[in-house]
Protein backbone atom coordinates (compact mmCIF):
# COMPACT_ATOMS: atom_id res chain seq x y z
CA UNK A 1 0.00 0.00 0.00
CA UNK A 2 1.38 3.54 -0.62
CA UNK A 3 1.50 6.33 2.02
CA UNK A 4 -1.64 7.29 1.72
CA UNK A 5 -3.46 4.10 2.03
CA UNK A 6 -4.52 4.86 5.66
CA UNK A 7 -6.52 7.91 3.79
CA UNK A 8 -7.87 5.98 0.75
CA UNK A 9 -9.30 3.28 2.88
CA UNK A 10 -12.29 5.37 4.26
CA UNK A 11 -13.60 6.31 0.90
CA UNK A 12 -12.99 2.60 -0.39
CA UNK A 13 -14.88 1.03 2.82
CA UNK A 14 -17.91 3.80 3.03
CA UNK A 15 -17.98 5.91 0.19
CA UNK A 16 -18.44 3.37 -3.04
CA UNK A 17 -22.13 2.13 -3.62
CA UNK A 18 -23.28 4.53 -0.93
CA UNK A 19 -26.03 5.74 -3.12
CA UNK A 20 -27.05 1.78 -3.69
CA UNK A 21 -27.90 1.63 -0.17
CA UNK A 22 -31.73 2.30 -0.65
CA UNK A 23 -31.25 -0.74 -3.39
CA UNK A 24 -29.60 -2.90 -1.28
CA UNK A 25 -32.55 -2.63 1.78
CA UNK A 26 -34.93 -3.53 -1.07
CA UNK A 27 -32.78 -6.75 -2.15
CA UNK A 28 -32.89 -7.59 1.73
CA UNK A 29 -36.18 -7.26 1.76
CA UNK A 30 -37.24 -9.55 -1.28
CA UNK A 31 -34.49 -12.29 0.70
CA UNK A 32 -36.40 -12.22 3.97
CA UNK A 33 -33.73 -10.50 5.65
CA UNK A 34 -34.05 -8.61 8.41
CA UNK A 35 -35.27 -4.68 7.25
CA UNK A 36 -32.25 -1.68 7.29
CA UNK A 37 -34.00 0.37 10.48
CA UNK A 38 -31.30 3.23 9.80
CA UNK A 39 -32.16 6.06 7.79
CA UNK A 40 -29.15 7.79 8.51
CA UNK A 41 -27.27 10.08 10.77
CA UNK A 42 -28.99 13.04 12.50
CA UNK A 43 -26.64 14.63 15.39
CA UNK A 44 -22.72 13.83 16.08
CA UNK A 45 -22.06 14.99 20.01
CA UNK A 46 -19.14 16.26 21.22
CA UNK A 47 -17.89 16.93 24.36
CA UNK A 48 -15.57 19.64 25.60
CA UNK A 49 -14.21 21.55 28.81
CA UNK A 50 -15.62 24.96 27.27
CA UNK A 51 -18.31 25.16 25.26
CA UNK A 52 -18.39 28.63 24.34
CA UNK A 53 -14.86 28.49 23.05
CA UNK A 54 -15.46 25.43 20.91
CA UNK A 55 -18.27 27.39 19.73
CA UNK A 56 -16.16 30.08 18.17
CA UNK A 57 -13.90 27.14 16.86
CA UNK A 58 -16.21 25.54 14.66
CA UNK A 59 -17.83 28.98 13.81
CA UNK A 60 -14.79 30.59 12.45
CA UNK A 61 -12.88 26.64 11.00
CA UNK A 62 -16.02 25.51 9.51
CA UNK A 63 -18.41 27.65 9.25
CA UNK A 64 -21.09 25.94 11.77
CA UNK A 65 -23.52 28.58 12.82
CA UNK A 66 -26.04 27.83 16.36
CA UNK A 67 -29.67 26.81 15.96
CA UNK A 68 -30.21 26.67 19.51
CA UNK A 69 -28.18 26.41 23.13
CA UNK A 70 -29.56 25.18 26.58
CA UNK A 71 -28.32 23.25 30.00
CA UNK A 72 -28.92 19.96 29.55
CA UNK A 73 -32.28 18.53 31.32
CA UNK A 74 -32.62 16.01 33.78
CA UNK A 75 -34.82 14.50 31.39
CA UNK A 76 -32.01 14.06 28.70
CA UNK A 77 -29.41 13.14 31.15
CA UNK A 78 -31.35 10.53 32.25
CA UNK A 79 -32.13 9.06 28.72
CA UNK A 80 -28.58 9.65 27.64
CA UNK A 81 -27.61 7.16 30.66
CA UNK A 82 -25.26 10.03 32.13
CA UNK A 83 -26.76 11.34 34.96
CA UNK A 84 -24.43 14.23 36.06
CA UNK A 85 -24.53 15.66 32.69
CA UNK A 86 -27.98 17.66 33.85
CA UNK A 87 -26.89 21.12 33.98
CA UNK A 88 -24.16 21.35 31.87
CA UNK A 89 -24.40 23.65 29.07
CA UNK A 90 -25.08 22.82 24.89
CA UNK A 91 -25.13 24.53 21.72
CA UNK A 92 -26.62 23.01 18.53
CA UNK A 93 -24.77 23.56 15.32
CA UNK A 94 -25.79 23.64 11.54
CA UNK A 95 -23.56 23.21 8.34
CA UNK A 96 -23.74 26.29 6.52
CA UNK A 97 -25.60 24.60 3.62
CA UNK A 98 -28.82 24.62 6.12
CA UNK A 99 -29.02 21.27 5.58
CA UNK A 100 -31.94 20.33 8.05
CA UNK A 101 -31.05 16.90 8.72
CA UNK A 102 -27.68 16.64 10.47
CA UNK A 103 -26.71 18.71 13.46
CA UNK A 104 -23.42 19.02 15.11
CA UNK A 105 -24.20 19.11 19.25
CA UNK A 106 -21.37 20.78 21.64
CA UNK A 107 -21.92 19.77 24.93
CA UNK A 108 -19.41 20.45 28.37
CA UNK A 109 -17.92 17.57 29.85
CA UNK A 110 -14.96 17.06 32.64
CA UNK A 111 -11.42 16.84 31.19
CA UNK A 112 -10.54 13.09 31.58
CA UNK A 113 -6.28 13.20 33.05
CA UNK A 114 -4.48 11.07 30.20
CA UNK A 115 -7.55 10.67 28.02
CA UNK A 116 -5.99 10.96 24.08
CA UNK A 117 -7.91 10.91 20.48
CA UNK A 118 -7.70 7.73 18.38
CA UNK A 119 -5.81 5.27 21.69
CA UNK A 120 -9.17 4.14 23.15
CA UNK A 121 -12.50 1.87 21.76
CA UNK A 122 -15.49 3.76 20.85
CA UNK A 123 -16.42 6.92 18.68
CA UNK A 124 -13.04 8.57 17.21
CA UNK A 125 -14.14 10.42 14.43
CA UNK A 126 -16.47 12.21 12.47
CA UNK A 127 -16.17 12.60 8.44
CA UNK A 128 -17.69 15.38 6.65
CA UNK A 129 -18.00 16.22 3.09
CA UNK A 130 -16.46 19.24 1.81
CA UNK A 131 -16.39 21.11 -1.29
CA UNK A 132 -12.94 22.36 -1.08
CA UNK A 133 -10.25 21.31 2.40
CA UNK A 134 -7.44 23.58 1.18
CA UNK A 135 -10.07 26.32 2.16
CA UNK A 136 -10.81 24.26 5.37
CA UNK A 137 -7.43 23.79 6.18
CA UNK A 138 -6.43 27.51 6.12
CA UNK A 139 -9.96 28.18 7.98
CA UNK A 140 -9.09 25.86 11.00
CA UNK A 141 -5.39 26.74 11.02
CA UNK A 142 -6.37 30.54 12.22
CA UNK A 143 -9.47 28.98 14.50
CA UNK A 144 -7.03 26.75 16.54
CA UNK A 145 -7.69 23.73 15.47
CA UNK A 146 -4.50 21.02 15.38
CA UNK A 147 -4.09 20.04 11.38
CA UNK A 148 -2.96 16.40 12.47
CA UNK A 149 -3.03 15.24 8.54
CA UNK A 150 -2.41 17.80 6.12
CA UNK A 151 -4.96 17.89 2.93
CA UNK A 152 -3.60 15.56 0.01
CA UNK A 153 -4.65 13.14 -2.47
CA UNK A 154 -5.80 9.90 -1.42
CA UNK A 155 -3.81 8.59 -3.21
CA UNK A 156 -2.09 8.48 -6.89
CA UNK A 157 -4.63 5.64 -8.05
CA UNK A 158 -7.47 7.96 -6.59
CA UNK A 159 -6.44 11.48 -6.96
CA UNK A 160 -9.63 12.81 -7.31
CA UNK A 161 -10.35 12.89 -3.53
CA UNK A 162 -8.48 14.96 -1.01
CA UNK A 163 -8.80 14.50 2.46
CA UNK A 164 -7.48 15.97 5.79
CA UNK A 165 -7.65 15.09 9.41
CA UNK A 166 -7.91 17.45 12.39
CA UNK A 167 -8.19 17.45 16.05
CA UNK A 168 -10.26 19.99 18.08
CA UNK A 169 -10.42 21.37 22.24
CA UNK A 170 -12.21 17.84 23.56
CA UNK A 171 -9.53 15.67 21.56
CA UNK A 172 -12.48 15.22 19.01
CA UNK A 173 -11.52 14.03 15.46
CA UNK A 174 -13.22 15.24 12.09
CA UNK A 175 -11.46 14.47 8.80
CA UNK A 176 -12.80 16.21 5.86
CA UNK A 177 -13.03 14.73 2.54
CA UNK A 178 -13.75 16.81 -1.18
CA UNK A 179 -13.67 15.64 -4.52
CA UNK A 180 -11.54 18.27 -6.21
CA UNK A 181 -12.56 17.24 -10.05
CA UNK A 182 -15.60 16.45 -10.34
CA UNK A 183 -15.12 12.45 -10.67
CA UNK A 184 -16.31 11.49 -7.97
CA UNK A 185 -14.45 8.25 -8.24
CA UNK A 186 -16.01 7.11 -4.46
CA UNK A 187 -19.96 7.87 -4.78
CA UNK A 188 -19.53 10.58 -1.67
CA UNK A 189 -22.24 12.79 -1.16
CA UNK A 190 -22.58 16.02 -2.85
CA UNK A 191 -21.78 18.95 -0.04
CA UNK A 192 -23.79 22.53 -0.46
CA UNK A 193 -20.90 24.48 1.48
CA UNK A 194 -17.63 24.97 2.35
CA UNK A 195 -18.13 22.26 4.93
CA UNK A 196 -21.40 19.82 4.57
CA UNK A 197 -22.79 16.99 6.31
CA UNK A 198 -21.37 14.03 7.90
CA UNK A 199 -20.81 10.89 5.77
CA UNK A 200 -19.52 8.22 8.22
CA UNK A 201 -18.64 7.95 12.01
CA UNK A 202 -15.63 5.96 12.69
CA UNK A 203 -15.82 3.19 15.84
CA UNK A 204 -12.24 1.64 17.34
CA UNK A 205 -13.10 -1.68 18.71
CA UNK A 206 -11.31 -4.33 19.56
CA UNK A 207 -13.32 -7.26 18.04
CA UNK A 208 -14.71 -6.16 14.65
CA UNK A 209 -16.70 -9.21 13.52
CA UNK A 210 -18.40 -8.89 17.13
CA UNK A 211 -19.19 -4.92 16.40
CA UNK A 212 -20.62 -5.27 12.78
CA UNK A 213 -22.76 -8.19 13.33
CA UNK A 214 -24.55 -6.20 16.39
CA UNK A 215 -25.79 -3.39 13.90
CA UNK A 216 -26.69 -5.97 11.10
CA UNK A 217 -28.55 -8.16 14.06
CA UNK A 218 -30.37 -5.24 15.74
CA UNK A 219 -30.24 -2.57 13.25
CA UNK A 220 -30.24 -4.47 10.40
CA UNK A 221 -27.62 -2.02 8.67
CA UNK A 222 -25.81 -3.14 5.13
CA UNK A 223 -22.42 -4.60 5.75
CA UNK A 224 -19.25 -3.85 3.73
CA UNK A 225 -16.40 -5.99 3.57
CA UNK A 226 -13.76 -6.51 5.77
CA UNK A 227 -10.50 -4.74 4.62
CA UNK A 228 -7.00 -4.58 5.59
CA UNK A 229 -5.52 -1.57 5.66
CA UNK A 230 -2.47 0.93 7.26
CA UNK A 231 -3.67 3.43 9.14
CA UNK A 232 -0.70 6.19 9.90
CA UNK A 233 -2.97 7.66 12.72
CA UNK A 234 -4.15 4.90 14.62
CA UNK A 235 -0.56 3.08 14.21
CA UNK A 236 0.99 6.72 15.95
CA UNK A 237 -1.71 7.00 18.58
CA UNK A 238 -0.98 3.06 19.72
CA UNK A 239 2.93 3.26 19.17
CA UNK A 240 3.22 0.22 16.90
CA UNK A 241 4.94 0.33 13.44
CA UNK A 242 2.82 2.18 10.64
CA UNK A 243 3.57 -1.18 8.21
CA UNK A 244 1.50 -2.79 10.52
CA UNK A 245 -2.11 -3.35 8.84
CA UNK A 246 -5.23 -3.77 10.50
CA UNK A 247 -8.77 -4.66 9.60
CA UNK A 248 -11.11 -2.00 8.96
CA UNK A 249 -15.21 -2.34 7.63
CA UNK A 250 -18.17 -0.81 7.09
CA UNK A 251 -22.22 -0.21 8.12
CA UNK A 252 -24.66 1.68 6.17
CA UNK A 253 -28.21 3.34 7.04
CA UNK A 254 -30.57 3.67 3.97
CA UNK A 255 -29.76 7.25 3.44
CA UNK A 256 -26.39 8.00 1.06
CA UNK A 257 -23.60 8.92 3.09
CA UNK A 258 -24.97 7.49 6.18
CA UNK A 259 -22.12 4.88 7.54
CA UNK A 260 -20.32 3.48 10.67
CA UNK A 261 -16.76 2.12 9.74
CA UNK A 262 -15.04 -0.09 12.53
CA UNK A 263 -11.21 -0.31 13.06
CA UNK A 264 -10.11 -3.06 14.82
CA UNK A 265 -7.82 -1.45 17.63
CA UNK A 266 -5.15 -3.85 18.15
CA UNK A 267 -6.04 -5.13 21.98
CA UNK A 268 -3.01 -4.65 23.91
CA UNK A 269 -2.49 -1.73 22.83
CA UNK A 270 -6.53 -0.05 23.20
CA UNK A 271 -8.60 -0.02 26.02
CA UNK A 272 -12.27 1.69 26.91
CA UNK A 273 -12.66 5.09 26.43
CA UNK A 274 -12.12 6.55 30.02
CA UNK A 275 -14.72 9.54 31.21
CA UNK A 276 -16.18 11.33 34.09
CA UNK A 277 -18.43 9.65 36.55
CA UNK A 278 -21.66 9.88 35.27
CA UNK A 279 -20.93 12.04 32.58
CA UNK A 280 -20.90 11.39 28.13
CA UNK A 281 -17.27 10.33 27.30
CA UNK A 282 -15.23 13.16 26.19
CA UNK A 283 -14.46 13.47 22.31
CA UNK A 284 -16.55 12.10 20.32
CA UNK A 285 -19.11 11.49 22.61
CA UNK A 286 -22.17 9.78 20.77
CA UNK A 287 -23.27 9.67 17.18
CA UNK A 288 -27.82 10.00 16.81
CA UNK A 289 -29.47 7.92 13.89
CA UNK A 290 -32.92 8.17 12.75
CA UNK A 291 -35.40 5.13 12.37
CA UNK A 292 -38.68 5.02 11.16
CA UNK A 293 -39.92 1.80 13.04
CA UNK A 294 -38.32 2.19 16.51
CA UNK A 295 -40.36 -0.58 18.01
CA UNK A 296 -38.71 -3.18 15.62
CA UNK A 297 -35.24 -2.24 17.17
CA UNK A 298 -34.35 -4.49 20.33
CA UNK A 299 -31.42 -2.86 22.48
CA UNK A 300 -31.03 -2.74 25.79
CA UNK A 301 -31.06 1.32 26.40
CA UNK A 302 -29.90 3.07 29.07
CA UNK A 303 -33.42 4.35 30.09
CA UNK A 304 -37.06 3.58 28.35
CA UNK A 305 -37.44 5.87 25.24
CA UNK A 306 -39.13 9.08 25.70
CA UNK A 307 -40.06 12.23 23.53
CA UNK A 308 -37.16 14.34 24.41
CA UNK A 309 -36.99 16.64 21.33
CA UNK A 310 -40.36 17.84 20.47
CA UNK A 311 -40.84 15.14 17.63
CA UNK A 312 -40.85 11.32 17.70
CA UNK A 313 -39.18 9.46 20.91
CA UNK A 314 -35.20 8.59 21.15
CA UNK A 315 -33.51 6.50 23.79
CA UNK A 316 -29.55 6.01 24.20
CA UNK A 317 -27.48 2.17 24.27
CA UNK A 318 -23.59 1.84 24.66
CA UNK A 319 -22.60 -0.37 22.05
CA UNK A 320 -19.98 -3.39 21.72
CA UNK A 321 -17.00 -1.53 21.69
CA UNK A 322 -18.11 1.27 23.96
CA UNK A 323 -19.73 3.35 21.52
CA UNK A 324 -22.56 5.85 22.70
CA UNK A 325 -25.56 5.66 20.49
CA UNK A 326 -28.74 7.78 20.44
CA UNK A 327 -31.72 6.52 18.37
CA UNK A 328 -34.75 8.94 17.16
CA UNK A 329 -37.90 8.40 15.55
CA UNK A 330 -38.10 9.81 12.54
CA UNK A 331 -41.83 11.16 13.47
Amino acid sequence: MSKDSDLSRRSVITGVGAATAVTASSAQAQKGERKNLIVGHAIATIGVPNVSDAQIMYEKGIRLYEVNKGTVSEGVATSWGAPAMAGRPWVMMRCESGDETFRIRIVEVDPVPGYRAMATWGLNAIEMISEDIYNVNERVLSAGFDVIGEPRPLSEAYASVHAMQVKGPGEELFYYASDMTGENEFDLITPKSLVDRIFNAVIGTPNIRASRNFYKRTLGMSLGKIQEFKVRMVADALGYSRDQAIEMGGARGRRPGSSLEFDAYPIGLSGPRPRAAGQLPPGVSMISMTTDDFDAIEVSYAAPPAVLYGGGRAATFVGPAGEWVEIIEDA
